[in-house]
């Protein structure tokens, strides 16, 4: 049987027994082996006793649940080595702030590894909102909009956050006016995995990222380590699990050198789609198939995003489809993916429009040095044409 690998959170703890959800015959575990292939395990019968015998890439879990839906006024936290998480602020005291998932978990945030804080319902409609360049920085709500601080923060309560400030002083803010705050990065070092485990990346179906060791995957929960405890998370709560060695990159996690942005009119003076990261280009999460995917590239067509490659990837794996949130528009959009390797076509899909299922590929990358991504509008114009590169990894050559 197919292996996995787990990840780890910061510190988590489980307030309550993971529970085994219902029986879901679609349920099942999709492996990914180190040269892109694919294999489908049902739910039931995956399990991982020896973190050892682990030699899957990276493993998707589908037809599961629909995730818990995180609170209204949710809080997303970035920290130190990019793991991320949304939930709710329970309290805090000292350098320290607890934030509850959706998952009932419970998650203690330590300022030294703390990068970003912000509330998105408090931020709609602010422009700006972006780290300092030096120092710490928060944001106040206020009526009309938000105050911007800076300065450093002293400390967390039950009740606020402590923050000095050369114009105000030493003041304190309650959680519930804070909108964002951005801490200066402090360089706290990831810890290193415990011997006999396997180092991975979780992503959770609330939008939360944590990092950790892989102990195994036993009663449809993943047991993994994180600061030296031992933790459980129901396989419900997971959307993904991947190495964490460098076996594997996030092809849209990398830097690219042409970033995506779309100009259906040619310049910036109608619209500009700027291309993000793991969200679709409106901000969503991306969603194909009536399915959600927590990696890959949302951008709106036409665009072209384009990486420079070492020549030591051996493949790249993905899907491509058109979000489906353009189902809610009154034209389902229409696309046409393209892959170029050193300007070479590699991979072109059919034309793709909102409902249409996933188009997965895997291509052979070896001594390629730049990679591009291509999404065109076809001949019914670029309206509703969002499309989403799903699931980019890109798979190194292994040693032998």
């Amino acid at each position: 049987m197919s292996p996995l690998s787990a990840c780890a959170v910061l510190a988590l703890v489980l307030q309550a027994p993971a529970s085994t959800p219902a029986s879901l015959p679609t349920a099942r575990a999709v492996v990914m082996a180190a040269d892109g292939a694919e294999t489908r395990v049902p739910l039931g019968e995956f399990e991982v006793p020896d973190p050892a015998s682990f030699r899957a890439a990276l493993v998707r879990f589908e037809g599961g649940p629909a995730p818990a839906a995180p609170a209204a006024d949710a809080a997303t936290v970035e920290l130190a080595g990019g793991e991320r998480f949304l939930g709710a602020l329970t309290g805090g005291g000292g350098e320290r702030f607890e934030l509850r998932l959706a998952e009932g978990l419970v998650l203690p945030v330590d300022l030294e590894r703390l990068q970003a804080l912000r509330f998105e319902s408090r931020l709609v409609g602010a422009v700006g909102v972006e780290p300092a360049a030096e120092g710490d920085r928060i944001y106040r709500a206020q009526a009309g909009g938000v105050e911007r601080i800076d300065g450093a923060v002293e400390g967390f309560s039950e009740a606020g956050v402590r923050f000095h400030g050369e114009l105000v002083g030493t003041i304190a803010i309650p959680w519930r006016s804070v909108a964002a705050l951005f801490i200066e990065p402090l360089g706290a070092a990831p810890d290193a995995p415990a011997a006999g485990t396997v180092p991975v990346v979780l992503d959770l179906a609330d939008g939360s990222r944590v990092r950790g060791a892989l102990r195994g995957v036993r009663g449809r929960a993943v047991d993994f380590e994180r600061q030296g405890a031992v933790l459980r998370i129901p396989l419900q709560a997971v959307l993904q699990i991947a190495r964490d060695d460098g076996s594997l990159a996030f092809l849209a996690s990398l830097p690219p050198v042409e970033d995506g942005s779309s100009r259906p009119f040619g310049d910036d003076l109608g619209m500009v789609w700027r291309a993000r990261t793991d969200r679709s280009v409106d901000g969503g999460p991306l969603r194909a198939g009536g399915v959600r995917h927590p990696r890959g590239l949302g951008v709106h067509a036409p665009s072209r995003v384009a990486w420079k490659l070492d020549g030591s990837q051996a493949r790249l794996s993905g899907a491509v489809a058109v979000d489906d949130e353009v189902q809610r528009l009154a034209t389902r959009g229409s696309c046409v993916f393209r892959v170029l390797l050193d300007g070479r076509e590699a991979f072109v899909s059919p034309v793709l429009r909102a409902g249409d299922a996933p188009v997965p590929f895997t291509l052979d990358v070896l001594g390629a040095r730049e990679l591009a991504l291509v999404a065109d509008p076809t001949s019914d114009g670029f309206a509703g044409d969002r499309a989403n590169w799903l699931g980019l990894v890109l798979l190194r050559a292994q040693s032998r």
